[in-house]
């Protein structure tokens, strides 16, 4: 339902939507499992978001590594607008805070009420932002583990090919019982998703992914024309996405005597995602390293790309890549780049679909060569403002196999 947002000291109102109540504490899954969202990166420094309210998403985060700066900032702001003692009145006796908690939630997982006030400091500790933050991040660990166990449990509803943390989003503000009902969902929960949407794409945008666009792979020698992959070759016949049910079009083509298949590949390519330093213009080599080789046995991702034309693997122009797919851009200097598609999309919107790249955040986290989770309409913002975006091939590789028991994430010299 809709509730009066009554922030303390202010002269009126503000209508807008509110978590709904929370539950069980609980612990996010690995990163393996890829958070299906829109949600992709830190922060950008230009968003506006208060400095003070940098440190309680930071305070969230720590609470629950699973959720995305952006998102968590996002949903914030949604819910609060950054004000800690802000004041949503219901017929259940209101929620506060940043998180707009309700006063069972808050007393089940801090284990005092509305009116605690622990460290004796003058402020009721649910309006404390510290505490709240810390608190807010446990509790939707917790709701993110239910929402987890119940697209598991039901891997045919709709609401289960959703990004998880929209269905988490769903499940706040509407109950877990819509998760069954969906896409019937209230109006004012899909305005929460689309608002959340709307601030994640523009407070993590990625300004510098294509500030390094000389490229250069690795140096192996190896054939620089690759065969056609026979259509009757091995189809990816694992599940799609990250998760159980999400994903797109089973239609990628993995060349016969590929090392690896597209489940291997894309929990290959997400064990590399958090490596802070080694892969510095290597974004040819990161993607086939996926697949189970040393390199891709391309000078470059152009020469890559080229080859994949040649030879029928490309599909130029195609914005709905597949599951375990290279996605190749034009940088504007020669080498290009590549990633690999880690989760596709049904109705294949670019927010949805997440690759693993290189370098797109070294300039914001210091890193040198790092790994990163990000979607592909962040990736394509910061290639040629989404001009360089060539199209998608087969994962066809030519570079020398890794050795049978490599240990991922592997040095990139090998």
């Amino acid at each position: 339902m809709m509730k009066t947002l009554i922030t303390a000291g202010a002269v009126g109102f503000l209508a807008v939507p509110a978590l709904a109540v929370l539950v069980a504490l609980g612990v996010g899954s690995s990163a393996v499992e890829c958070i299906g969202t829109s949600a992709g990166g830190p922060l950008a420094q230009d968003a506006p978001v208060p400095a003070e309210a940098r440190a309680w998403v930071a305070q969230t985060k720590t609470a629950c590594p699973d959720l995305p700066e952006a998102w968590i900032a996002a949903v914030m702001a949604q819910e609060s607008g950054f004000r800690p003692d802000a004041y949503a009145d219901d017929a259940n006796g209101g929620t506060w805070g940043l998180f707009q908690i309700n006063e069972s939630i808050w007393t089940n997982a801090y284990g005092a009420g509305f009116d605690a006030d622990l460290n004796a400091d003058g402020v009721p500790d649910i309006t404390d932002p510290v505490i709240h933050a810390r608190v807010g991040g446990q509790y939707l660990c917790g709701r993110l583990a239910g929402v987890r166990e119940i697209r598991a449990e039901h891997p045919g509803w709709a609401s289960s090919g959703l990004p998880v943390l929209d269905a988490l989003i769903i499940a706040h503000n509407a109950g877990e019982s819509r998760l069954r009902t969906y896409p019937n969902i209230p109006a004012i929960t899909a305005g929460f998703i689309a608002n959340v949407h709307q601030r994640v794409a523009e407070w993590s945008t990625v300004t510098d992914a294509g500030a390094r666009s000389d490229l250069p792979d690795d140096a192996a020698s190896g054939p620089t024309s690759a065969p056609t992959p026979e259509l009757s070759g091995p189809l990816d016949t694992s599940g799609v996405g990250c998760l159980p049910g999400l994903g797109g079009p089973r239609d990628v083509v993995v060349p016969p005597g590929t090392p690896n298949d597209v489940a291997t590949a894309v929990q290959t390519a997400l064990a590399y995602v958090g490596v802070t330093s080694g892969w510095h213009q290597l974004c040819d080599r990161l993607a086939c390293r996926a697949y189970g080789y040393l390199g891709s046995g391309y000078p470059t991702a152009t020469d890559h790309w080229q080859q994949m034309v040649a030879t029928g693997n490309a599909h130029p122009g195609d914005t709905c890549p597949p599951l375990g797919s290279f996605v190749f851009w034009r940088t504007g200097r020669p080498a290009g780049h590549v990633s690999v598609v880690v989760q596709a999309d049904p109705g294949c919107d670019p927010d949805k679909i997440l690759v693993t790249s290189n370098g797109v955040f070294d300039s914001a986290t210091g890193n040198h060569g790092g790994v990163y989770l990000l979607s592909i309409a962040q990736l394509n913002a910061g290639y040629v403002n989404g001009a360089g975006y060539l199209g998608w091939s087969n994962p066809v590789c030519q570079g020398a196999r890794l050795p049978e028991g490599t240990v991922h994430p592997a040095p990139s010299g090998r």
